[in-house]
């Protein structure tokens, strides 16, 4: 080998320990930078050089130094996955938890003593009146205790219906929020290709971006994702195509005219058809993001993900005690369901509960707690309402209009409408099980075939309903309360009353929800409702605990892969100055050796 040649192996060494010296400066230099991934240089040497052949005929090879690889980040696969994995669990069972303690807040105490105080007070407003029923302080007093009932009631379901608005604005926020990473992760894959199409680069400051925003992703949905040879990363969200080589599929927002709920869904996969008229018609039930009547479960990986956590917490309705099944149901979700009713309260009641009402924390409690304040009013209404219809002409417990009074009003739509009958249309009405209560003229004398018809509550029409968004409480007994004066028509006072509704409060004739195995009073009920709410806000918060303490540990892990450590990259530093001093050393004694032979030469 040549001097010259000689001086070309010291360059290398000099250029090879300059660029590692760089990347560990700009490894030290992004210390704190979120996101970083240490990175690191490999060398290769170079190839032999055939100097010469020996005299036994072998060829003589000459190394030629060392050159530049690449400089790669470092980066474990499966460290990555097992992170993002355990980032989108936790951010489920967060946000599941934060609904939940949200609810709690708008329950109260966690022993429920915010509303509970009113159902207590119009318990304890009941006893006394039963003591003395016809004494007017007692009267006032349990108008003025249903009064704090209703109001409470109202401000209360209020409350959940805010929160679920609340809900619905982080959704919004989510979808938009993913949208734009997605929109990000293309535009660093089109960069990322760019830069390392000529194989003499790696892009890797955009490729920590990249991975950056892959796990700001995973937090949102459970996602899979793939490199390709070129370099681009491809993404599913929730096995749908989210980023391919070409672009981004990025969610829609199908929102609900009634509610404003918006619902994320795959334009993609939107079918078109016809209607009867021939108007383009769009089918989403195959285009959602995700089946909300799904399981959740680890197994299925169905816990993965803020975005179905908030929608599940949300629902897709403000629920009332129509949404449980017992009783009725509206004939829409009948129709829907494509059964009857007696299928309906047999199994499919229950089915559509477990399915849709049940895995929402908001529309759960809606529904449960709406259903116990519906039982409340409509068994004091009854109790009224019957004792009134014994003997309509005594006018007992009567409006003026003939109605029987009543504690609770709708909002909308009286209790009672006029009606004027043929005998046919009364016989048949009356074996329908309807309420007719009949209508006397000046005189106190009947008159044929009307009636004041009581308006049955319709699960399709909610201002029907004796539901909480629905209440008020009688005004004209606000202002005298004496109208409820408990005193038959032959002056005797009316002790049944106060005790029908008392016995009613004290027997087992709720249950919570279609689960419940067994039936409970009013009070207990809501008793139950709040321990429910408890127990799994409880729950919430061990497995969000527990899922936080497991992305720590995969990023712990992870970390001694991609982080930087300044004990290390010092270490490193040296080593690499320590070969930049041997290889200027070499270079200086081959150029002793150069000037020594050009001065013999001279």
């Amino acid at each position: 080998m040549s001097l010259f040649g000689a001086l070309y192996i010291g360059d290398s060494g000099l250029r090879t320990s300059q660029n590692a010296l760089n990347t560990v400066s700009h490894n030290l230099s992004n210390l704190n930078t979120p996101g970083y991934v240490r990175q690191q240089v490999a060398n290769t040497d170079t190839t032999y050089t055939n100097s010469a052949t020996s005299a036994a005929g072998k060829r003589l090879q000459v190394g030629d130094g060392v050159k530049y690889a690449e400089c790669r980040h470092v980066r474990d696969a499966f460290l990555d996955a097992k992170y993002r994995n355990e980032t989108g669990r936790y951010e489920y069972y967060q946000k599941s938890y934060a609904a939940m303690t949200e609810i709690e807040d708008i329950l109260g105490e966690l022993d429920g003593k915010a509303f509970k105080g009113s159902l207590d007070g119009l318990w304890t407003a009941l006893e006394q009146l039963s003591t003395s029923p016809n004494d007017n302080t007692y009267i006032s007093l349990l108008v003025s205790k249903a009064a704090s009932f209703v109001e409470n009631a109202t401000a209360v379901y209020t409350s959940l219906m805010q929160e679920q608005e609340n809900l619905n604005k982080q959704v919004v926020n989510s979808v938009k929020e993913i949208n734009a990473i997605g929109r990000q992760i293309h535009e660093l894959n089109r960069q990322i290709t760019k830069i390392e199409t000529g194989g003499v680069e790696n892009a890797n400051d955009l490729r920590d971006k990249r991975d950056l925003l892959i796990d700001q992703l995973s937090g949102y949905g459970n996602i899979s994702y793939e490199e390709e040879s070129n370099g681009i990363v491809t993404v599913r969200f929730n096995h749908n195509d989210f980023i391919t080589r070409t672009g981004v599929f990025e969610m829609g927002m199908l929102v609900d005219e009634d509610t404003g709920f918006a619902t994320p869904y795959w334009p993609q996969n939107v079918r078109y058809g016809t209607d009867e008229k021939g108007n383009k018609v769009a089918d989403y039930s195959s285009a959602q993001v995700f089946d909300l009547t799904e399981e959740i479960s680890t197994k299925r990986d169905t816990d993965v993900g803020s975005l179905r956590a908030l929608l599940l917490a949300r629902g897709d309705h403000a629920a009332n005690y129509t949404d449980l099944a017992v009783g009725t149901c509206s004939d829409q979700k009948l129709n829907a369901l494509g059964i009857s009713e007696g299928q309906y309260n047999e199994n499919q009641g229950l089915k559509y509960y477990n399915e849709h009402i049940k895995n929402s924390c908001v529309m759960n409690i809606q529904a449960e707690f709406d259903n116990i304040i519906h039982s409340v009013v409509t068994i004091v209404n009854q109790v009224l309402a019957d004792t009134a219809m014994v003997n309509p002409a005594s006018g007992y417990l009567l409006n003026d209009d003939g109605t029987p009074m009543q504690l609770f009003l709708k909002n909308e739509t009286p209790a009672y409408e006029k009606v004027v009958l043929t005998t046919a249309e009364e016989k048949e009405l009356l074996a329908q099980g309807a309420k007719l209560v009949q209508i006397y003229d000046e005189d106190g004398k009947p008159v044929p075939h009307t009636f004041w018809k009581y308006n049955e509550e319709d699960a399709d029409s909610p201002y029907s309903l004796y539901s909480c968004m629905n209440l008020k409480i009688n005004e004209k007994l606000v202002q005298m309360p004496s109208l409820l004066g408990f005193k038959q028509e032959d002056e005797s006072v009316d002790y049944n009353i106060a005790a029908d509704m008392i016995k009613a409060f004290q027997s087992n004739v709720l249950f919570l929800n279609p689960n419940a195995t067994a039936p409970s009073t009013f009070e207990d009920c809501y008793t139950d409702l709040v321990s429910q709410v408890s127990n799994s806000g409880y729950i919430f918060y061990e497995l969000s605990e527990y899922q936080q303490l497991a992305v720590e540990n995969a990023d712990n892990d992870r970390q001694t892969v991609i982080g930087v450590s300044s004990d290390e990259e010092l270490e490193h530093m040296i080593m690499y100055q320590n070969a930049y001093n041997a290889a200027s050393r070499y270079i200086t004694v081959i150029n002793n050796m150069l000037d020594t032979l050009l001065s013999v030469g001279a």
